[in-house]
């Protein structure tokens, strides 16, 4: 037999659950496990195929139980027909795979010795929970299909806004967080895995054992599924539930400096490179400017040059002019044309004939050709005459 003995602590917990004035004489207690964090098999096709519910979503549907949240039990999801019973506690522990698991204890009333019998005898043995999640998030990128930027389109084609589609490549919802915990069922066959009702054997929430909470399930309809939100646990030992979620904050809070830091070197990076793009880039207008000018011929030059190319072609013909030889190379500045140019000159004006009147073919003592004026004279005057 499954049901568990009606304990004076048992009793309190239902009295505090449901009120005082409550006689839980007849009433017959079971325990349950109503969720689990393994994937839900039970939603193949549905936007919740494989849907995961972290163990902070457990942990508050457990604290909604016992923080007097009035959690129906029910047939089938029905909530047209009356109530059986009445889930009065719940806790979340460890199971032998090391996955979390949300446990819950309810009753069922003695106007159901039917369903009783059938619960004891394992012929109704598995449950479900309908709960509305705070957050439906895409396991790929973390979009919330609840959030601000969703609609049905995206419900219906079970793809987030960044492309990830449910069911391909591993993708799956996120079911954080509880925003509503609805009630819980009995049924012939639940999303979740193994949701059974446990028999006292495996109880570890009857008071006799240091583990609580019982019923494990989860059945999803639309953005409504099973689980609950809390923020406390009822007698169940969480010792290594703390020390798991510790080392986790520890980690991301190590992770998250390490980001910080990284973020802040590659913002000073970046600025580093822009400043030397920035160099670079006037540099190389510098560069540009330096080229053009070098390239560029002046006017002075242009004007310096051509006075070289014709002081030269003055130089060559002063030297032919006094029969000389032309060098095969001439000065190359004007300093050095006009210092040429100079001397040349003079000599060739020593040579010339004083008022340029031509060699009369007279030579005088020495053999130098003689200029006879007197001679010139004569013979202008005879042929005045």
């Amino acid at each position: 037999m499954k049901q568990l003995a009606l304990t004076p602590e048992i009793i309190s917990q239902i009295k505090a659950a449901v009120g005082e004035d409550v006689d839980p004489t007849g009433f017959a207690v079971f325990e349950a496990i109503a969720l689990n964090t393994q994937p839900l098999p039970g939603k193949r096709g549905s936007i919740f195929e494989n849907a995961v519910v972290p163990p902070l979503t457990l942990s508050q549907m457990a604290d909604a139980i016992n923080g007097g949240n009035h959690l129906p039990l029910i047939f089938n999801h029905s909530m047209n027909g009356t109530p059986t019973g009445r889930v009065f506690a719940g806790a979340i522990d460890y199971n032998d795979a090391g996955a979390i698991e949300l446990r819950v204890l309810f009753y069922v009333d003695p106007t159901e010795t039917q369903l009783i019998a059938k619960l004891n005898a394992g012929s109704v043995d598995e449950v479900s929970v309908q709960f509305l999640s705070s957050q439906l998030l895409c396991s790929a990128c973390g979009w919330d299909y609840r959030g601000p930027d969703s609609n049905s389109e995206f419900l219906w084609s079970r793809t987030c806004k960044n492309g990830h589609e449910i069911g391909v490549g591993g993708t799956h919802l996120e079911l954080l967080g509880l925003d509503q915990f609805i009630e819980l069922s009995l049924v012939t066959r639940g999303a979740a895995d193994k949701a059974k009702i446990v028999g006292k054997s495996q109880s570890k929430l009857q008071p006799a054992t240091a583990m609580r909470l019982a019923a494990r399930g989860f059945e999803v309809d639309g953005l409504v599924v099973s689980a609950a939100l809390g923020e406390e646990l009822v007698t169940v030992d969480t010792t290594k539930l703390i020390s798991d979620l510790t080392d986790a904050k520890s980690s991301a809070a190590v992770l998250t400096a390490a980001n910080t830091t990284l973020t802040a070197g590659l913002e000073t990076a970046n600025a580093s490179v822009a400043d030397l793009t920035t160099k670079l880039e006037a540099a190389n207008g510098e560069i540009a400017t330096l080229r053009a000018a070098a390239e560029a011929t002046p006017p002075e030059k242009t004007e310096l040059v051509e006075a070289v190319a014709f002081l030269s072609e003055t130089y060559t013909k002063i030297l032919t002019a006094a029969g000389k030889e032309v060098p095969a190379e001439l000065p190359k500045t004007v300093a050095e044309l006009k210092s040429v140019i100079m001397e040349s000159t003079a000599q060739l004006t020593a040579i010339l004939p004083v008022g340029g009147v031509a060699d009369t073919g007279k030579e005088t003592d020495k053999g130098a050709p003689v200029i006879v004026a007197s001679a010139f004279s004569a013979r202008k005057r005879m042929t005045d005459r």
